[in-house]
């Protein structure tokens, strides 16, 4: 008799815990469809790695993505750097950075995007003649508003896949006019929607050939790295930036006029894999209409440091011509080799560059 009621109260405490598993569950769905839709990416990724979705690595910086998303066509997007404008969205997505002085001490970034696809970036800005060269190198479509005449006439003279808020409107930008931010410091633009605007241009949304970088492999990491800081002066306090090694997870965070410089859609601190630092001449350029503006010489030779992976390392770099993709080389004339993961350029002119020490 005991056994029996034994037996019962087994079946009883193991049918209590097969109802509770199938609430938890029935609830977690209710929860996640009603309550959480921003949880559903996360399943939908845990989703694609069990169904083995194909791999490649990104010709931009030789990151493992998605077969598809590696094919899709870069975007190069102006991005805002005034302290006003900060945090800017969307710069912790982009596969490459380029940070260049535009008017003044002013720095203005060319995020480039191809993988990731995110819906908000901002605040969109002009456009200016040095970022063409350096977007050429992926055959990017561009994403801007505007732009100083020299720049705009270079877009159309070189035939660039232009996607100008000035041409395409609300199909692809919109403003978000906030208390203490300039009118120019509003608009923000989709990946998805200038996607869709160069589609029904019947431009091709498939990446064009790039020359690709060489990459370190897992087995040439060094793991006995020192922490590496970085500090540029672009000009003033507001444009200094400090990048600081992480050895634990072999990044760099990024700080701007001595604050980490975070992502306003993440809340999260930006970071990238590889750190160029690329002297570049310059001049002063006016335009026809009389804007004041610099000219750079994207297009030669001169020097460089390669940061990644904790450890700094004085290049020379290269650009034979502007569609050609600019490599940097050590003192033996061989091709330095990146970490795979998000490239961020520091375009400085030669007296900047000769005070930063590494």
């Amino acid at each position: 008799m005991k056994g029996i009621m034994k037996t019962k109260k087994i079946w009883l405490v193991i049918t209590i815990i097969v109802c509770l598993v199938i609430v938890s569950f029935v609830g977690y769905i209710v929860y996640v469809r009603y309550f959480k839709q921003q949880d559903l990416p996360v399943i939908s990724n845990i989703i694609k790695k069990v169904a083995n979705v194909p791999k490649e690595t990104s010709v931009l910086n030789g990151a493992e993505v998605e077969k598809t998303d590696a094919e899709r066509r870069p975007i190069a997007v102006m991005v805002e750097n005034h302290p006003d404008s900060r945090p800017q969205s969307g710069l912790s997505d982009a596969s490459l950075v380029y940070e260049a002085i535009t008017e003044g001490g002013i720095t203005r970034f060319m995020a480039v995007y191809g993988p990731n696809v995110p819906k908000k970036v901002g605040p969109v800005r002009s456009a200016r003649t040095y970022y063409i060269d350096w977007l050429q190198e992926y055959s990017a479509l561009y994403a801007h508003v505007g732009g100083n005449l020299d720049a705009l006439k270079k877009i159309k003279s070189l035939n660039i896949y232009d996607l100008d808020q000035f041409g395409i409107g609300d199909k692809a930008y919109w403003r978000l006019p906030q208390a203490g931010k300039a009118i120019e410091q509003t608009m923000y633009t989709s990946l998805e929607k200038l996607y869709e605007a160069a589609k029904q241009k019947n431009w091709s949304l498939k990446i064009s050939p790039v020359r690709e970088l060489k990459y370190l492999a897992g087995g040439d990491l060094n793991q006995e790295t020192k922490t590496q800081s970085i500090k540029i002066d672009f000009s003033s306090e507001s444009y200094r930036v400090d990048w600081e090694y992480d050895s634990a997870k072999n990044l760099y965070n990024r700080s701007m006029a001595q604050k980490p410089h975070a992502d306003a859609v993440t809340g999260k601190q930006i970071t990238a894999s590889n750190i160029v630092i690329q002297s570049v001449s310059r001049r002063e350029a006016i335009t026809e209409i009389n804007e004041q503006g610099w000219a750079m010489d994207t297009i030669g030779s001169g020097k460089a440091w390669v940061v990644r992976n904790g450890v700094a390392v004085e290049a020379t770099w290269k650009k034979t011509d502007q569609t050609s993709r600019t490599l940097f080389y050590d003192e033996a004339g061989a091709e330095i080799k990146f970490v795979p993961g998000v490239i961020w350029y520091e375009i400085v002119p030669p007296d900047v560059f000769n005070t930063i020490k590494l």
